[in-house]
């Protein structure tokens, strides 16, 4: 008998390995026999099929399998990997490759197996994320000899996908058929689960936009509404003018004297059950007014409520996803709130991996993305969790009281429309104009937001001359070098345009994150600013500017010993200043151990005293005078730092931490314009020997 095998192949759903969605591609390898002649199915009759494998890594088997019916599974797993640096950008692949070698046999049909052939494995099954959505579903694994299965569901036309969606909640039946007619059913429920959500941390600007971007230095709160049950009417109780309460569902659990809370637009509260009208109506301690619908909470239907949520992160130390999962139990009017900014501060870490070669660095300490999802639990109920569709974003930022849209960013994240008249996205800086000093590291932080995604965002360097004019424009261009006479290049290796003209552009790679973008320096003489603006071009070339101009002054200063320093701000990233004026450095050396020698020899004894051990360490003041108000405010983040850093060499870059005296500051005076200031900060400590 002649038969055709061919290797067919169903898709699973894929697995996401980490926060650049590298994915494991999953799948269903089946060996599937075909009539020669007609083209259709048919059953094996046990053949024999031979077939080759070759994995991943080019090795081969070859292997075989019997079929007895239409088809036979041979393998269920991962098919092909493929891995991401950063979004969209390939670093390797892989994939199993399944080939038919032979076929013999199967000239002798079989008989049907007995009964009771078809066994289903499992079933996977997603709630329907709220009353009336419609959008449950479930997945069945079921396997049996003679293949291929089909699928009914409540009665609906048999299909070949083990896969129904648009389910409601409650309960369905199954059934599955073999080739050979045999069916098995099985019945299940499909969860609902309520939405709980009443608000999250993020913002709703005009135009529609949303911040979903956090300092992760303030509250970060997730808002839920407990809805045991919900209220179909209330109706006066005839006896005594109380008030029935009928509910959607089974309340034969509760006793009188039972506390419930009810929140209907005719009575909101705690109130005692009386009686028990009937099992799903049920008598409260207050005066009828008038029908409404609403919600109850019954503690004695769901006792030890809690709320679950679930964050879910990308752990850079494993290099895996993760998720931790926060408890919180809801007050007495059924409100949870669970702040999880605690937790999303261990996400950051105020170091620097940037060695400032990068046009524009993603800056991954400072920033991280993270998921939600939320379920109810009690005594006795396995939670079911509800997803929330979008990430949400935290900065190493501490935003203050008084402050617009409290702890959230918004004020920081561009979006590629916004009506006319909306602020545009403010720069990431704690200096309403950073001073930029020729030849040494600095960059400026922005919200690479998930809206830029992309859009072939840009950034746009205007001159100004000393009167904040733009500088004449000329065709020459010249191209900055490294200390070592080589080219400082783009990501994408091209040249820096760096002087002789009077705009600057940068293409920025698409980082979703904190972005630090670094400044195009040096500048020639004439160059006292320098605007920058972030820009994109839409399908129709026309430009759309997403932030404010930030202006940053251009420090021409003489570099005689001065003192570089750069420290995290409240707003959440890096800021620099250079110290020109004469420093003060000072050595401090104290807390000497003493001990007292006993003296038995006073005339040849050498001492009475023995110092054990001391600490040393050196003390720089540095100061700037005749500073604006506006500068002073900038310099103050630096001395309630968590991370303060000197230069101590330009190439390679590398930076030093020091910790700032803490101390009462006299700043300035409210009346003048201009101050000086000071700080103080402690050099790394000397190693000294001890007796």
């Amino acid at each position: 008998m002649n038969l055709i095998a061919n290797i067919e192949t169903y898709n699973l759903p894929s697995v996401i390995l980490d926060s650049n969605n590298s994915r494991s591609q999953q799948a269903r390898v089946s060996i599937a026999i075909y009539d020669p002649v007609t083209g259709n199915p048919t059953n094996g009759n046990n053949c024999k099929v031979t077939y080759k494998l070759t994995d991943e890594f080019n090795n081969t088997s070859t292997l075989s399998a019997f079929v007895p019916g239409l088809s036979v599974v041979i393998y269920e797993g991962e098919v092909g990997r493929v891995i991401f640096d950063r979004p969209y950008h390939v670093v390797s692949s892989a994939a199993k490759k399944f080939e038919i070698v032979s076929i013999t046999g199967g000239e002798v049909p079989l008989p049907p197996p007995p009964p009771g052939d078809i066994q289903i494995i499992s079933l996977d099954i997603s709630p329907e994320t709220s009353s009336g959505a419609h959008n449950g579903q479930v997945t069945i694994n079921a396997s049996a000899t003679y293949l291929p299965l089909g699928y009914a569901i409540d009665g609906i036309t048999s299909q070949a996908s083990p896969i129904f969606t648009g389910l409601a909640g409650g309960t369905h039946t199954i059934v599955i058929t073999d080739a050979n007619g045999q069916t098995s059913s099985k019945t299940f429920y499909i969860p609902t689960v309520n939405n709980l959500l009443v608000s999250d941390p993020s913002v709703t600007l005009p135009g529609g936009n949303i911040s979903r971007w956090n300092a992760a230095f303030n509250p970060v709160v997730f808002t839920y509404q407990r809805k045991d049950f919900y209220v179909t009417d209330l109706q006066l109780h005839t006896i005594n003018g109380k008030t029935r309460v009928v509910i959607s569902d089974d309340a034969s659990a509760v006793t009188a004297g039972d506390l419930i809370y009810i929140e209907t637009p005719a009575c909101t509260g705690t109130f005692k059950v009386t009686e028990k009208y009937a099992n799903n109506i049920l008598v409260i301690d207050t005066p009828f007014t008038a029908g409404s619908t609403g919600f109850i909470n019954i503690n004695r239907l769901r006792p030890y409520y809690k709320i679950l949520t679930r964050v879910t992160f990308f752990d850079k130390l494993t290099g895996t996803e993760s998720s931790i999962i926060s408890t919180n139990r809801p007050n007495n009017k059924g409100i949870t709130k669970a702040d999880i900014s605690n937790f999303l501060q261990s996400l950051l870490r105020a170091k620097d991996a940037s060695d400032y070669t990068q046009s524009n660095y993603r800056d991954d300490n400072l920033s991280a993305s993270y998921k939600i999802a939320y379920a109810e639990e009690w005594e006795g109920h396995t939670p079911v969790f509800n997803f929330i569709d979008h990430p949400y974003y935290v900065v190493y930022a501490a935003k203050q009281l008084g402050e617009r849209y409290g702890g959230n960013l918004a004020a920081y994240v561009p979006f590629s429309t916004a009506p006319n008249g909306a602020d545009k996205a403010r720069w990431i800086t704690d200096f309403a104009e950073p001073a930029y000093s020729n030849n040494y590291p600095f960059d400026i932080s922005f919200i690479y937001s998930e809206d830029m995604v992309g859009r072939d965002l840009y950034g746009e360097f205007t001159l100004l001359d000393i009167n904040r004019n733009p500088l004449p424009g000329g065709p020459q261009i010249q191209h900055l070098l490294n200390d070592d006479g080589s080219w400082l290049l783009t990501e994408d290796g091209s040249k820096f345009v760096i002087a002789d003209q009077n705009q600057l552009i940068v293409q920025l790679p698409e980082q979703l994150g904190l972005n630090r973008l670094l400044i195009p320096g040096p500048f020639a003489e004439d160059v006292y600013y320098l605007d920058v603006a972030l820009k994109y071009d839409d399908s129709d070339d026309v430009t759309h500017t997403v932030t404010q101009k930030q202006t940053i002054r251009v420090d021409d200063a003489i570099d005689d010993q001065s003192v570089y320093l750069r420290w995290i701000g409240l707003s959440g990233s890096w800021n620099y200043y250079r110290f020109i004026y004469n420093q003060e450095v000072s050595l401090d050396v104290q807390n000497a151990v003493i001990i007292k020698n006993y003296v038995s020899d006073w005339e040849h004894q050498d001492s009475i005293e023995e110092v054990i051990s001391k600490t040393a360490g050196q003390k720089v003041k540095v100061v700037a005078e005749d500073l604006s108000v506006a500068d002073i405010k900038g310099l103050q983040s630096i001395k309630y730092s968590p991370k303060v850093q000197m230069l101590v060499n330009k190439n390679p870059v590398k930076w030093q931490t020091i910790v700032i005296n803490t101390a009462t500051y006299s700043e300035y005076e409210t009346r003048n314009g201009q101050a000086p200031f000071s700080v103080t900060f402690n050099m790394p400590a000397i190693n000294i020997q001890v007796q």
